[in-house]
């Protein structure tokens, strides 16, 4: 456990908790999943942070239960949160940041850290629109097996992503009116903050929509390049059948007679060549 406090509010960070820190949690809250309740003096809100993997080459969705009242902030997850140990850093190493943080409310410090939190998931769309470009370069350099692969992987990296965060917009969208009656003497002021919340979230879907859009446009063309492709081989290989099938039956008709070599071969060159020349004029080559 880690622990910040400043001037009267507390926050306690609950890193893979103990059966003890387990224990007096349960004791003292009586938990919900995926929304926000309002328990006694308590506020309980479970939230979602995307971290990405990368030896799996996708996100991951974090859990992080948080618990508010009037001086405490608890924070409790299973995982490192890397969001949370930046927060923590900050507020070690620099101390107006501290004041800044702990200065007014538990409801503003729950402000700071969501933004971190989101701060973060924004820079961890990053790596997407690194792997986007690089599919988008290497589309027409012949690496279509490669590139099958790389496209599916972003295409997963993205549904994760937004199964990690799309939870934060009930959170923050609910918070605007139910946190208000938590924080009366600072709602007005907090109303503009959670507004904010929502802001920085909705710019968040709005560049992995981006992203969603970009991925499927790309996967389409592809597709196209890989049909045309096909097409073009099927083509081919249908027209040296048609050019040789004419010589191969001219060369069986004249084999018998063993001495025409020399006409076989002239004729069936005149064949081939008449066949590629028909095709030529109707444009089918």
């Amino acid at each position: 456990m880690k622990t910040i406090t400043e001037g009267n509010l507390t926050w306690f960070d609950f890193e893979n908790p103990t059966q003890k820190d387990r224990d007096w949690l349960k004791n003292n809250f009586n938990i919900q999943k995926e929304k926000i309740e309002h328990i006694n003096e308590y506020l309980f809100l479970e939230m979602r942070a995307p971290i990405f993997r990368q030896e799996k080459k996708t996100t991951q969705s974090v859990g992080l239960d948080i618990f508010i009242n009037e001086n405490r902030l608890i924070t409790v997850h299973n995982e490192a949160i890397e969001p949370l140990k930046n927060f923590f850093k900050k507020c070690e190493k620099n101390p107006e940041l501290k004041s800044k943080y702990f200065g007014q409310t538990t409801g503003h410090l729950f402000y700071w850290i969501s933004e971190e939190i989101l701060d973060f998931a924004e820079r961890q769309l990053v790596h997407i629109g690194k792997n986007i470009n690089r599919v988008e370069d290497n589309m027409f350099k012949e690496t279509e097996r490669k590139l099958i692969k790389e496209i599916s992987f972003i295409k997963r990296d993205i549904l994760d992503f937004r199964i990690a965060v799309r939870p934060l917009s009930r959170i923050f969208n609910t918070l605007i009116n139910r946190g208000m009656k938590f924080w009366p003497e600072k709602s007005e002021d907090l109303k503009i903050y959670f507004n904010d919340l929502v802001g920085d979230y909705e710019r968040i879907w709005s560049e992995i929509d981006n992203y969603a859009d970009t991925i499927n446009a790309l996967e389409d063309t592809h597709a196209n390049l890989l049909s045309n492709k096909t097409n073009n081989i099927i083509k081919t290989f249908t027209i040296l059948s048609f050019i040789t099938f004419p010589a191969i039956l001219v060369s069986d008709i004249l084999a018998a007679n063993a001495a025409a070599v020399y006409t076989i071969v002239g004729v069936v060159l005149i064949t081939a060549a008449f066949t590629w020349i028909y095709f030529k004029t109707n444009k089918w080559l």
